[in-house]
């Protein structure tokens, strides 16, 4: 009689698993050790690197680099500009040296008229870096590159200057600025140039100027044919408590209101205005409310009520709500 397969033992914990042993000192190196030293290299190389960017980013040498004559001098111009814009530079803001030295190398430039694009482009940038400082000898050089316009390749230069003299008058030390009578020409006669882009520009220089010549001009500016000249010259007028800033302000909160978007062609593009121009109405309104606290507020509550009607994104709906509720406490 053949013998029956035996049937196996059944399994016990102790079969099925391997037996438990402490990690070896490799094992713990491979898991623990060796990653850790990787990242440590990344962190230390990342860090050479941002030491030594800003080691090269001293805006001296950028000065030094603006004398070259070669086509990158425009990209030195940008990289000062932003230096000097830097938190912690505040005190190259005032070096009167390095301002002279600009100030030198952008006359010269004008003089020298070149209106290729990175001619154009270098003498611009230098505009928005002499904007930077905080010395009232940056006022007449940027006056001038406002008024010079010997050709329509130079209109990027003027809006540069006028948008550094945006950035240069709330910081300069000087007793009523907007009485200096060469800044005054430029602006009025920017106001009322027939290019609409110099005239938006110039409604928002007008706004951070102020003065009752800058207010009675923004206040004709309202009547623009130009759509983004009305909204500037309204933000402007918010600065200074004028209620006449109010209906251009209640229609820059209105999403049913399309004329600012109209020159926009893409979608994108298209939403991104309207955000901004939502951000800056209520800013606007922050401020014309703080200046004006008997002003007639009701209609920009209606404003901003038609706006939270359009379903906003979340932080337009937080600001639009927080706005509101200070409109509301002070129109009892």
């Amino acid at each position: 009689m053949a013998d029956l397969p035996q049937r196996p033992a059944p399994l016990s914990p102790n079969d099925a698993l391997p037996p438990v042993e402490p990690p070896s000192a490799g094992f713990i190196v491979q898991l623990f050790v060796i990653p850790a030293v990787i990242v440590a290299i990344i962190i230390i190389v990342w860090a050479t690197f941002n030491w030594l960017a800003h080691m090269g980013s001293d805006p001296r040498s950028h000065v030094e680099a603006l004398k070259r004559n070669n086509e990158s001098r425009w990209q030195e111009a940008v990289n000062l500009a932003n230096e000097l814009n830097r938190t912690g530079n505040e005190a190259l803001r005032k070096d009167e040296a390095m301002l002279r030295e600009l100030t030198t190398l952008l006359q010269a430039e004008t003089d020298a008229a070149a209106m290729d694009d990175k001619s154009v482009s270098f003498r611009m940038y230098l505009c928005r870096a002499i904007g930077e400082f905080y010395q009232p000898a940056a006022l007449p050089p940027l006056v001038k590159a406002v008024e010079t316009n010997r050709d329509p390749a130079e209109l990027d230069v003027r809006l540069g200057a006028l948008q550094a003299l945006a950035r240069l008058l709330p910081n300069i030390a000087v007793d009523k600025p907007e009485n200096d009578p060469n800044l005054r020409r430029v602006l009025n006669a920017s106001a009322k140039d027939e290019n609409p882009v110099v005239r938006y520009h110039a409604a928002y220089t007008l706004g951070v100027l102020g003065g009752a010549e800058s207010i009675a001009q923004l206040k004709l500016m309202l009547s623009d044919a130009n759509v983004d000249v009305r909204m500037n010259a309204a933000i402007g007028l918010a600065r200074y408590g004028e209620a006449a800033c109010v209906p251009e302000l209640a229609k820059m909160l209105d999403p049913a209101e399309t004329e600012g978007l109209d020159a926009e062609k893409e979608p994108e593009a298209r939403e991104a205005k309207r955000f901004t121009m939502f951000a800056n109405a209520l800013e606007a309104v922050t401020q014309f409310a703080a200046k004006n606290p008997t002003a007639d507020v009701k209609p920009l509550i209606a404003g901003i009520d038609k706006l939270l009607a359009s379903n906003p994104p979340a932080n337009v709906r937080l600001a639009a709500e927080n706005v509101k509720r200070e409109l509301q406490k002070r129109a009892g």
